[in-house]
């Protein structure tokens, strides 16, 4: 174990002991770090399978039940959206094998938690701007780890908990661990963060991926057959869901989208 991945560690330990359950967002933080210990265990000690995984996730999903839906979420607490879409990118942990990427998650998840502790605290803008810059600052990362060392496994891809894994992968998967509804609430969580900044940054990090030898494209008809499932290419992407639990584009936000898809897989 790096010691990075041990800080953070060390840090989540404390918080079931510290955290006031009473507050706003107690239950949440405290239900959460419990799920990352027991995570952190397992791969420690490499006795995880995908039955001891369920048991784990399904104790954190009861636990979290006012946050499992970002819609649903934001109409009961303030911050609810964002910490429902902390709580998917943290349980999407299952999938992920680099420690480097948990520690990214755990690292997100104390940094909203120091801010959020406090119950007096009322800056939703400060709260969304660390997500923006996480995802902002990683960007270069997660595609690195998507295109360049091959994140997508067996027959298709795992659905990975991040919220800009399906602008670039508009894919539908079976989840070993989740429900159909549950992921469908998650597929527009971008729209907390989307703006021309980020786009335009996840583009030019595209461009330096592409010119790499290494790089590991989406071949262009697996890419075509999804886009010709629409009825027509001014209609919303297979990457945009209609589910009422999740969260909506605005309107520059859908035009942002579909230039997108248009410059990089439409040519």
């Amino acid at each position: 174990m790096g010691e990075r991945l041990e800080l953070s560690w060390e840090r989540i330990r404390e918080i079931p002991e510290e955290v006031n359950r009473d507050t706003s967002h107690g239950v949440f933080f405290t239900s959460l770090s419990v799920f990352f210990l027991q995570f952190l265990k397992g791969r420690e000690e490499e006795n995880f399978n995908k039955e001891s995984l369920s048991a784990v996730l399904t104790e954190c999903l009861r636990n979290c039940s006012d946050y499992l839906f970002p819609q649903d979420a934001l109409q009961k607490k303030e911050e609810g959206d964002i910490l429902s879409v902390l709580l998917y990118l943290s349980l999407g942990l299952v999938y992920e094998k680099e420690e480097e990427a948990v520690c990214r998650v755990l690292e997100l998840f104390i940094e909203l938690y120091l801010l959020l502790q406090d119950s007096s605290f009322s800056d939703r803008q400060r709260v969304k701007d660390v997500l923006y810059a996480h995802f902002y600052d990683y960007t270069g990362d997660f595609l690195e780890e998507w295109f360049i060392y091959g994140k997508r496994t067996k027959k298709g891809m795992l659905s990975i908990h991040n919220p800009l894994f399906p602008l670039i992968f508009p894919f539908k998967t079976v989840s070993p661990f989740f429900t159909e509804e549950y992921e469908e609430a998650h597929r527009n969580d971008l729209a907390l963060i989307l703006g021309d900044r980020l786009l335009s940054h996840l583009k030019q990090e595209l461009e330096k991926l592409r010119k790499r030898v290494d790089f590991k494209p989406i071949s262009k008809e697996k890419m075509q057959s999804v886009l010709l499932e629409e009825s027509d290419l001014s209609s919303e992407p297979t990457n945009w869901s209609d589910s009422p639990h999740a969260l909506t584009f605005h309107s520059h936000q859908i035009k942002l989208l579909k230039k997108f898809r248009e410059e990089f897989f439409l040519c």
